[in-house]
């Protein structure tokens, strides 16, 4: 009988007890809904990115306070309500594909721009398709393949950007955008939305979603979560894309302590032009608690203060694993 690779025995050893916590994970977000933190949405207070990450510096001054606030109906959602998109934000929509083929509907919400999430499939591009519709509102359709579930969260990032820059209305996105329909008088014409969707509108179109609250508003993931699943009750995640999600929970987390820490010592670097200072090389975080060359380290006593010390408390010197004798 052929052997499988669990028949393989490892070359390692672990060296201290462990776990992948991927259950507890699922099990965490899957079991508490708790629709009290279903709120009126509203503008975040700060947005502790560098400029360009996620977007440029004037985003939220050129969208304006207003943009972001939305409001939640769950006592009056219908069944028949999975079949059309549900606003997110005001300019955010969330919907399935027969949402993002219907021309009426595209044209009633004032949808300028469409993104669509799917899978590698044969059928995939067939079907998670609006570019019909798009064509005849002059509005651009952009796709985002998924190769696999667990490369979601290496997208986020990618896919908010591409959302932001065409709502974007500060003077450098003004003038990249050729969709948007002019007033005579040359001013703009009406707000910009976007619709993502995907063949249901309940899995990765609504994981984009989430992500999109976590990453511009702030919002944790369980509040992204409901917030979400608040204004689209037929939004059902499958286990791996909650995983996905609380992976890119963890990566904005800290994401947001280290633009915070190097703001505070002066080098912050802005990702949209690669300019600013940067540390040489890493550092292991044992060699910052040493100190032991207190001038090459001193950027680095204000940073300390912003990590995590409760999360490595508990931890050894040890390697996790050990090399199989």
């Amino acid at each position: 009988m052929a052997s499988t690779i669990r028949d393989i025995p490892s070359p390692y050893i672990p060296a201290q007890p462990y776990s992948s916590g991927v259950n507890a994970v699922s099990r965490g977000l899957a079991n508490q809904l708790d629709y009290t933190l279903l709120v009126n949405l509203q503008a975040p207070t700060s947005h502790d990115f560098p400029s360009g990450y996620f977007a440029c510096g004037d985003f939220f001054k050129s969208l304006g306070e207003q943009s972001f606030c939305s409001t939640y109906s769950l006592g009056e959602w219908h069944y028949d309500e999975r079949r059309v998109a549900q606003m997110i934000l005001p300019f955010l929509y969330l919907g399935p594909t027969s949402a993002a083929r219907n021309v009426n509907f595209l044209r009633e919400k004032g949808i300028t721009h469409m993104v669509g999430i799917r899978g590698t499939m044969h059928h995939h591009p067939l079907i998670v398709n609006a570019d019909k519709a798009a064509t005849e509102l002059g509005i651009k359709a952009d796709y985002v393949t998924v190769e696999e579930e667990y490369q979601l969260n290496q997208l986020f990032p990618d896919i908010i950007r591409r959302i932001n820059e065409h709502l974007c209305c500060c003077p450098v996105h003004h003038q990249r955008d050729i969709t948007m329909p002019k007033k005579t008088d040359g001013r703009s014409g009406p707000p910009k939305k976007v619709l993502v969707f995907c063949e249901t509108g309940n899995e990765r179109s609504a994981t984009v979603a989430v992500a999109y609250l976590m990453a511009m508003l702030g919002c944790d993931l369980r509040s992204a979560w409901i917030n979400v699943q608040g204004r689209r009750l037929c939004c059902n995640l499958s286990d791996a894309l909650k995983f996905e999600l609380q992976t890119f929970d963890t990566i904005l987390k800290a994401k947001r302590d280290v633009t915070r820490a190097m703001s505070q010592t002066g080098v912050l670097k802005d990702a949209s032009n690669g300019t600013g200072k940067s540390s040489p090389k890493k550092r292991a975080i044992d060699s910052m608690r040493d100190f032991e060359n207190q001038e090459a380290f001193s950027a680095d006593i204000d940073m300390l203060s912003c990590l995590d010390e409760e999360r490595f408390s508990s931890r050894s010197r040890q390697p996790p694993f050990s090399d199989a004798i």
